[in-house]
């Protein structure tokens, strides 16, 4: 009895590059998640420099946990979408760009007000370009 499914990664006809943007989305979320579980702020002043000093303000550090929970799942499932199967890489780009592109839109119009921008921001901007590209190379290849 075997716990994972079979590899299906001799499905994909995309182009191989097209899977590390995929693969930078999920060491991105598995890392940032990882923080968010693993430090007492929930690097929400160490890292990000918001002020929590505030009435909700460890309520904040436990809802970033939970967040961050959920992030280190959806690592994982991309890195095991990389590795084994291959063929949901482009279904998976699509759903990063939505992800990358809310996260986006919602620093635009709920901004932190501290005048620091959480450092992950950048990360997303650049994971929004690349996945955006590798929707091309993840298409079934012409003959």
């Amino acid at each position: 009895m075997n716990f994972l499914p079979a590899k299906t990664n001799a499905q994909y006809q995309g182009r191989l590059w097209a899977c590390v943007p995929l693969a930078l989305v999920a060491l991105q979320n598995f890392v940032g998640g990882m923080v968010h579980v693993v430090l007492p702020d929930s690097g929400l002043i160490s890292v990000a420099g918001l002020n929590l000093s505030h009435d909700g303000g460890l309520q904040m550090i436990r809802m970033a946990a939970r967040l961050g929970a959920t992030q280190v799942a959806y690592g994982l499932v991309l890195v095991f979408i990389v590795l084994r199967h291959r063929n949901f890489t482009l279904p998976f780009l699509v759903l990063a760009i939505a992800e990358k592109s809310l996260i986006g839109l919602g620093i635009l119009l709920k901004p932190t007000g501290s005048g620091h921008t959480p450092p992950g921001i950048y990360g997303t901007v650049v994971l929004l370009v690349l996945c955006l590209l590798a929707v091309y190379g993840a298409r079934a290849k012409s003959n």
